[in-house]
Parts: structure tokens; sequence; C-alpha cells
């Protein structure tokens, strides 16, 4: 199976944050079949500024609404693509390398491959908040895509109106996820994370307007004030299955993943 090159090639950027921050992460949840042993610890800063990564865009890490006009947002709030499943096989280009900048309303990936919008009476908060950005890196097509995307909405220990909101977005996304096939008519969805543990993790497939049909592992956690989502999806046609058999560790440890960099880049964990 040919790997793709990890490139970088810009310089770092980094958010200065306020207050003490404190490792946390999930620990439990249920399996999915394709799951792996716990991958090595990673690091949690990653190489951050304008990159390409192979068979997808490029981004320039552009600060966004309420970071730092000088340091943009932070690079060491992407998880490292370690922690990402396909990785072993692919060796995804790092996220903060391809880190694009939102604005306007927050696109989910789990919602655009679900045809959900945000839910009703709380458009504002995927509009609103303080710092938002997506990283997409993989090869597309019937091979797998991941793309993180984090919302930071505001530190929770100024407001706890922050924590609030961001679990309500999480919330939302998840009702998404686990309704997709009221708004896209034909997919199936097996939840994999435990009721009550502090992610959420789901396998979807959802077939999409052109004929294809999406494969899609979803992966959602809340730290303090921020959102993040992890997509792993693959797409193809007549009902074939994707080019590459998903290999993935068990869901709370993709959680931890992409929980300990938030924690290392924004204020209020936990």
């Amino acid at each position: 199976m040919r790997s793709s090159t990890r490139l970088v090639t810009a310089t770092a950027a980094a958010l200065l944050c306020v207050g003490t921050l404190s490792a946390c992460g999930p620990d439990d949840s249920g399996q999915d079949g394709g799951k792996s042993a716990a991958p090595a610890a990673p690091t949690t800063a990653a190489p951050a500024g304008g990159g390409t990564a192979t068979g997808t865009g490029t981004g320039t890490g552009k600060p966004t609404a309420g970071a730092d006009k000088d340091k943009g947002f932070p690079a060491k709030a992407w998880m490292d693509t370690k922690s990402i499943p396909m990785d072993e096989a692919y060796h995804f280009a790092p996220l903060a390398a391809n880190a694009k900048p939102v604005t306007g309303s927050v696109d989910f990936k789990g919602m655009e491959l679900c045809h959900a919008a945000p839910p009703k009476g709380e458009e504002y908060m995927y509009t609103d908040g303080a710092a938002r950005a997506k990283a997409a890196v993989g090869f597309g097509g019937d091979r797998w895509t991941a793309q993180q995307t984090v919302d930071f909405w505001g530190d929770p220990t100024h407001s706890s109106g922050n924590a609030q909101t961001a679990s309500a977005i999480k919330r939302g996304l998840a009702d998404a996820v686990t309704n997709c096939a009221k708004t896209a008519p034909g997919a199936t969805v097996k939840v994999t994370s435990a009721t009550d543990a502090p992610y959420f993790a789901a396998t979807v497939t959802a077939p999409q307007p052109d004929g294809s049909t999406a494969t899609l592992h979803e992966y959602v956690v809340v730290s303090g004030g921020t959102v993040t989502e992890l997509s792993v999806w693959a797409t193809t046609k007549g009902g074939a299955q994707p080019k590459d058999a998903w290999k993935a560790p068990e869901d709370k440890f993709v959680a931890t993943g992409m929980t300990a960099p938030l924690c290392e880049a924004f204020p209020g964990c936990g």
C-alpha cells in the first residue's frame, strides 16, 4: 500500500493560553470491529503553518475570530496524526500544516454527510465563538480521508456558559449522526461509544446525492469550552467497500488523542 508523505514547510503558530491546564481524557468506551491496541503516546505539539498533504488541499493557519491576531490558531490544538485511525497505513500529513480558519457557520463533517442542519434555535452556536478551524488529510475517493474540526467557544473559567455551549454543540452533532437515517434516507448507524462515555463515537454509512455512499467513522469530544470532531470517511460507488480495510485503536484511545492537545492549547480543560 502506498503511504502519503508528511511535508511540513512553514513556521509554527501558537496561542498564548490563560490559566493552569491539566491533562484529561476519556476512560471507557464501547468497542467496534477493526480495533487495535492503544497507540504509542503522541506528542501534542505538531508543526504548523502552510503545507501540502498528499491528496488534500493546503492551509496557512490564519487567525480566526477571537484568536491572537499575531499568533493565529494554536498549532498544538491539533491531535497528533499517530492517534488517527488508519495512520499506521497512511502516515497522514500533520493536521496543523493543513489547517484552515473557519468563518461563518462551522460545517461539521458528520452533519454534512448526514445532510443535517443545526438544531432549530441553536444556529448561533455554530457561527459565534472565539476561534474555529479545520484540517483535512488523506487520499479522498474510496480511500480514507481524516478531518478534524475544532471550535473554541470561549474560556469556561470566565463564563460557565462557554462550557455549556460546547456541550450543547456536541449533543447536537451526536444527535445528527445518531439520527442520520432521518436526513439521509437509507443511512445505517452504529453508535460505538457507551452511553456514559465522555465522548461520542459512531460508524455510519450514508447515501449521497450523487449516488455514492459515504462510510464514516465519527468521534466527538468536549474539553471545557472547546468541542472537536474527528471524521474519517471514504466514498464509494455501486455499493463497493472502501479500498483499504478499516483498522483503528479503541474509541477511547482516539478520543484521548483528541482531548489531550485541547488541554494544552486552550484554557479551562475539563
